[in-house]
């Protein structure tokens, strides 16, 4: 009987070991400009966007939920395929280059020459599930906005928080995506209050 018992208990630890593992899910950031560009000279000459920076716990590629004040857990299923950092300066570069605000957009490490440089950092990336029948993301980021003769940067501190319909990482990309986009209008809208050199 023992016999039989360690060969059934053997099968169900090869065959409960053997389960198919969950599948990670990768996904990018992305916010579109739907207004079109004024056709009027550009406000300000070149500009060159660094990269964002993120401190931990926002400079990995998987989804962070908040569950409390201080708890905060990352999902190791579902991620970016990029930093979301990394991404909202590439995202950044490109709603500023569209933008018609400026009359060149430079990466950062450019040799070419730009009287003002944009230096961010991403200080909050979360999916709130504090209130788990209100779940939202929220975003905050920090832009500096220099220019090449001016010691001291102009600071836009811009946040979002989206109301998402669950908690699923495809509600939280999608929540992520739209407040990025206001994120990004909101810096237009600052940008359009700084005098030209």
């Amino acid at each position: 009987m023992k016999k039989y018992l360690s060969v059934f208990l053997l099968i169900g630890l090869l065959l409960g070991c053997s389960s198919t593992p969950v599948k990670r899910q990768d996904f990018l950031l992305s916010s579109e400009r739907v207004e079109i560009k004024a056709s009027s000279a550009p406000k300000f000459g070149v500009l060159q966007v660094a990269e964002l920076r993120a401190n931990r716990p926002y400079n990995t590629q998987s989804l962070i939920y908040r569950e409390s004040a201080q708890r905060f857990v990352l999902d190791p299923h579902n991620g970016f395929l990029a930093a979301p950092a990394q991404q909202i300066s590439a995202e950044t570069r490109d709603r500023l280059a569209r933008s018609g605000l400026f009359s060149g957009v430079l990466p950062q490490g450019s040799t070419l020459a730009a009287q003002w440089r944009l230096e961010g950092e991403l200080q909050t990336f979360y999916i709130d599930v504090t209130q788990p029948a209100k779940p939202a993301v929220t975003l905050e980021i920090r832009y500096a906005l220099l220019a090449d003769d001016s010691a001291t940067p102009q600071l836009f501190m811009l946040s979002k928080t989206v109301p998402i319909l669950d908690a699923s990482p495809e509600q939280a990309v999608i929540g992520f995506n739209r407040g990025l986009n206001a994120i990004l209008l909101q810096l237009e809208s600052s940008l359009l209050a700084v005098k030209p050199l």
